[in-house]
């Protein structure tokens, strides 16, 4: 049909049977059920059920179907949203900075705004509609890094540690004590900047410090993206994951995590269950963010729980869940995502060197272990929602109102746009497109790799297809060597 509403309404259908058919399949791998097909249906429901993790936890068809429509429709509006700030504010902003028209003190102020009009509805359905919480044990630590310059380094237990980021520093009130918001900034790997709407939004906008090879050969462009904000006196809390990467199932991610735990007795430590080793190399440049406004450097460590259990619980189990968009989504089913932000001040010399900032971070990750273990056991015994235990939590809430407030406001400013420049049918073509591109780049992704891998949108995808690519590669040059 020519009729894009038509078409919109016919994939959500062939979308929806697409999704009731993977999971028909996974529910006969589950039960050993061996249809009068012959042996290609049974190497198929193999192929499509062996180890695959749920679309949705402890979801029938129908609700799968209705749970994984909501995602892509949350994840499609946000590509949308951000779209439109980029382009319309950002990028314009970007070029009068890049030819000289705009010097960077009011360049940052003005992107400082254009994320305050952004950051709301980059985490409102994935985390307010869906009604996840944030707990934290030290509010008074939070406090203060909203009000100066702050540098906190997090363990990488989930793909949306930034988002939580984005939503603590944008909140108004910690605990009922009111704050300013804060413009949030990341360490991240230097792919992250490419990635469709959302990394070039990051690299535009937010400028995030981006990492290519190591802290130690990275330190000039580090050093000259914290000078920037310095000199304008743009105040951030700039956030790091020292392990560097986030691993999931496969034989790569085994491998490391053993390299991991090997990197630990070789240090005489115990293994660590729960965290990678840190990166230690030239990490240390970070602390000229907080030299300046003497800042609080602060270690993270932060538990997602879901139906009061541990989702980033022992890297090597079978039951471990690494939290991204979609799980953040699907609370809107009924399970929403509990989490808790464990913080601590560190003490940290400026002119320390790579062997005793080693020594540092290594006694640091061991603390964050043993922080996952407790959490572990208070979930395995199922007293990790007693009030003794959640005594030392304080919740940080974000206000459902104002949230749909800047969600309408960007929907109008969109609308409006369209309807000025005469394009309303553009627009819903451009929507459309956006959530047929995202579902169908998360519905391959979960194909090719069982899991989903969404820290940004279309991630699941194109790292499924690269991650896919690489090992037929390896299984053709294995073919050949042989």
């Amino acid at each position: 049909p020519d009729s894009t509403p038509v078409r919109f309404i016919w994939f959500l259908y062939s979308q929806s049977f697409a999704q009731l058919c993977l999971v028909r399949l996974r529910y006969l791998r589950r039960n050993s059920i061996c249809p009068p097909f012959g042996t290609r249906y049974q190497h198929t429901v193999k192929m499509f059920a062996s180890s695959r993790r749920c679309l949705v936890e402890g979801a029938g068809p129908l609700k799968t179907v209705g749970v994984m429509i909501y995602c892509h429709f949350s994840v499609a509006l946000l590509c949308l949203n951000v779209m439109f700030d980029l382009f319309v504010f950002g990028v314009p902003v970007f070029l009068l900075n890049v030819i000289g028209l705009l010097p960077s003190k009011q360049y940052l102020t003005l992107t400082t705004a254009i994320i305050n009009w952004t950051t709301p509805i980059v985490f409102f359905m994935p985390m307010v509609m869906s009604k996840s919480k944030i707990w934290c044990n030290d509010v008074d630590l939070l406090l203060e890094s909203k009000t100066n310059d702050s540098l906190l380094l997090s363990n990488h237990g989930s793909r949306i540690d930034w988002m939580v980021g984005m939503c603590v520093g944008f909140s108004r009130y910690l605990a009922d004590t009111s704050c300013e918001r804060i413009r949030v900034g990341f360490v991240c790997e230097a792919l992250i900047q490419f990635m469709p709407l959302i990394g070039w939004y990051r690299k535009l906008v937010a400028k995030d410090i981006f990492v290519w090879r190591s802290f130690k050969q990275d330190s000039p462009t580090i050093k000259k993206n914290i000078d920037d904000f310095h000199t304008a006196n743009e105040n951030r809390m700039l956030f790091l994951s020292p392990e560097g990467v986030v691993v999931d199932f496969g034989p790569k991610d085994v491998e490391y995590i053993n390299a991991c735990r090997k990197f630990c007795v070789d240090q005489s430590y115990k293994p660590f269950d729960y965290v990678l080793t840190p990166r230690y190399k030239g990490s240390m440049c970070l602390l000229q963010q907080v030299q300046k406004s003497s800042g609080p450097v602060i270690s993270i460590c932060i538990a997602y729980l879901r139906n009061g259990k541990l989702l980033n619980c022992s890297l090597l189990s079978p039951d471990r869940i690494v939290p991204d968009i979609y799980t953040l989504n699907q609370g809107i089913g009924g399970s929403p995502v509990d989490i808790f932000i464990c913080l601590k001040r560190l003490h940290v010399a400026q002119d320390i060197n790579d062997q005793a900032a080693k020594a540092f971070m290594m006694e640091n990750y061991k603390e964050k272990n043993e922080i996952m273990m407790e959490w572990d056991k208070q979930t395995s015994a199922e007293t990790a929602i007693s009030d003794a235990w959640m005594s030392q939590f304080s919740i940080i809430e974000s206000s459902y109102l104002e949230g749909m407030l800047y969600q309408i406001g960007h929907a109008a400013m969109i609308s409006t746009t369209a309807l000025f420049l005469h394009r309303i049918h553009a627009l819903l073509q451009v929507f459309c497109f956006l959530f047929c591109l995202v579902a169908g780049c998360h519905t391959i992704g979960w194909v090719l790799n069982s899991t989903s891998m969404e820290s940004v949108p279309f991630e699941t995808g194109i790292k499924s297809i690269v991650l896919f690519l690489q090992s037929k590669r390896g299984k053709e040059g294995k073919t050949k060597a042989a």
